[in-house]
């Protein structure tokens, strides 16, 4: 066994193998997958509801006769 295969040997022992992969892939996406749902549900929600009823209060909605 040469040098250059010994180094290989020990660097190899540190690699994570495939199997293990999969489940962590798994995990990984679930937990994105998860994230982005609640991000967009909470992204678009109040903005339904906002745009429903107007306030009374708001500038825009009420108009004071300034002449």
């Amino acid at each position: 066994m040469s040098g250059f295969e010994k180094h290989a040997a020990f660097y190899r022992a540190y690699l994570t193998e495939e199997r293990s992969l999969v489940p962590l892939t798994i995990a990984l996406a679930t937990i994105v997958g998860l994230w982005l749902l609640v991000y967009l549900v909470a992204a678009v929600g109040p903005a339904s509801q906002d745009t429903a009823q107007p306030r009374a209060k708001d500038p825009a909605v009420v108009q004071t006769d300034t002449r």
